[in-house]
């Protein structure tokens, strides 16, 4: 019963950042669009924030889970960037509020779970003994790049597709990598 009160709580709060700014909705808004009262609604919630946190966070996990189980990374980012293109109105709204960072700690931890991933499958491919704290690193430089790239993809407007944008993307990363890892062995 629980679980279907806080999907019912995030599916409304999902519903209504469709239609309007974060900044418009109130705990009111929510608890009158899912039929629930206050108190419900805040002893699975300290406030909207936190649950705006755990929609992205939900989001950034089935991601990471479509890698986990044998995808590639492109896949898993692939399942991020629909989320993000498919919620287009709700994205914007976040993003044109206060509370942009939401969006970029969402994209930053998914996409270090993707660069970590495959950089530690590309060095077991080449068998590279790449350091740990080169790996991280390197996923870092990664984060960054991925980040950024989304965010100018954001920013104007979603027009790629999300394939064309991942194609690209790995493009640029297949390339790269192998020469980084090699470097990082060799220093």
């Amino acid at each position: 019963m629980s679980e279907l009160t806080k999907r019912a709580i995030q599916e409304s709060f999902k519903k209504l950042l469709s239609n309007q700014p974060l900044d418009k909705i109130t705990v009111k808004n929510i608890t009158d669009d899912c039929g629930v009262n206050r108190n419900t609604f805040y002893y699975h919630y300290s406030d909207i924030y936190q649950l705006l946190e755990e929609i992205f966070l939900t989001e950034a996990q089935k991601s990471v889970e479509k890698m986990e189980v044998g995808q590639s990374w492109e896949e898993g980012l692939k399942t991020g960037l629909c989320f993000v293109k498919e919620n287009k109105k709700l994205i914007y709204h976040v993003y044109s509020s206060l509370h942009r960072e939401t969006i970029e700690r969402y994209l930053y931890s998914v996409s270090l779970d993707f660069a970590g991933k495959f950089i530690d499958n590309v060095s077991k491919t080449l068998k590279l003994s790449v350091s740990d704290d080169d790996k991280k690193f390197i996923a870092s430089f990664y984060k960054y790049a991925i980040v950024g790239i989304v965010l100018d993809w954001l920013e104007g407007g979603m027009k790629n597709e999300p394939d064309e944008l991942i194609e690209r993307m790995s493009k640029l990363l297949s390339g790269t990598l192998k020469t980084v890892l090699e470097n990082a062995v060799k220093k």
